[in-house]
């Protein structure tokens, strides 16, 4: 599939999410759940040999005995955790087919994603479109463990709002196992206390923005003297890799989700009546857009740090629209386009022309 082919497919997929949302309940529940089954078909038979890492994780499954032959010694190649492994395993017990080991981890990861859409999302639909533009590529076909651990994090978030801290540490814990990156979601935990104050989130910003700016070089060494970082991803922060610098602060992915943060803090008295969970999502949005400013010099380790919680876009973005009127709908859905459009094919280029 050419790139210009995907977008077309995209801005038909936009299309059907402003048709499907104007839908009652049940029809909406339908046509998310088609496009979710659909989305982890594509998944399941994408080519491998065009998505990054997709290759390790054919290597690996190929390597991985099933049940009946697993013994103390048996690991992963090419990644540590072992929950992720054990999927392998239970997989190989019943097939060889990389097919069905890729198929089901995307089932998984969209069976999160649609619960997360039904519970949290005014407008699922719009949700999943702003999924496809953001996140699919990077997730579903390339780093499948951290796309699972974190459709598992964001899904029990109001764990969070009904004070379930235990519950909340066990999420994490297992979504530790799939990928190490679900550390990061620890500190929302921490940050459930604080009702953050709008000039804060502004001041926090600019002063990312600065630390970013001048102290690259002492961020630089930290991460590459980072045993956690190392963990995650190696190659992602050795000097001279080709995976490890970004264009800094000129990333337009940075820009767009300070856009996003600030809107949704300015119209705070709005979208709080809107969703019981605005100020939760609120500050890991914040929390993640401060790691993706301070760690831009990273361009793979910036993305996974701060991904987690940048996933609660496809709740926030349909809350701005539900606030600005059902009546502005169509002239919204139309300006939404432009954005996602571009983030579409600025995340699709790298991996299949």
């Amino acid at each position: 599939m050419t790139l210009l082919q995907a977008l077309m497919s995209f801005v038909g997929f936009l299309l059907c999410a402003y048709v499907a949302d104007l839908q009652g309940k049940r029809s909406k529940k339908s046509l998310l759940l088609i496009s979710c089954i659909v989305l982890t078909f594509c998944v399941g038979f994408r080519n491998p040999s065009v998505w990054s890492d997709t290759g390790i994780y054919l290597i690996n499954f190929s390597q991985t005995p099933s049940l009946f032959n697993l013994t103390a010694d048996s690991k992963p190649y090419g990644f540590t955790e072992m929950g992720f492994y054990y999927i392998g395993v239970f997989v190989k017990t019943f097939t060889n087919s990389s097919v069905v080991y890729f198929t089901l981890i995307s089932a998984l990861s969209f069976f999160f994603l649609y619960k997360t859409l039904r519970k949290y999302s005014i407008y699922p639909m719009l949700g999943l479109a702003i999924y496809l533009a953001r996140f699919y590529t990077g997730r579903n076909m390339t780093q499948i463990r951290a796309c699972l651990a974190i459709a598992i994090i964001i899904y029990f978030t109001y764990f969070i709002l009904k004070k379930k801290w235990w519950n909340y540490l066990l999420v994490i814990v297992i979504s530790y196992t799939l990928h190490h990156s679900a550390m990061v979601a620890f500190p929302l935990l921490l940050l459930r206390r604080y009702k953050i104050k709008e000039k804060w989130i502004y001041a926090g910003i600019i002063v990312s923005i600065i630390i970013a700016g001048m102290y690259g070089s002492f961020i630089r060494t930290w991460v590459q003297n980072s045993g956690f970082m190392q963990d995650m991803g190696g190659s992602y922060v050795q000097e001279g890799s080709d995976k490890a610098f970004s264009n800094t602060l000129a990333n337009p992915v940075i820009w767009y989700q300070v856009f996003i943060l600030f809107c949704f803090t300015y119209f705070e008295d709005r979208l709080k009546k809107l969703s019981p969970y605005y100020f939760i999502m609120r500050n890991g949005y914040f929390y993640c857009t401060c790691i993706l400013i301070v760690m831009c010099q990273y361009a793979v380790v910036a993305a996974r740090t701060s991904t987690i919680f940048a996933t609660f876009e496809i709740v926030m973005v349909p809350m701005l629209v539900e606030m600005w009127g059902r009546k502005n709908k169509l002239a919204l859905y139309s300006i939404l386009a432009i954005p996602y459009i571009f983030l579409f094919a600025l995340n699709w280029s790298p991996h299949y022309q």
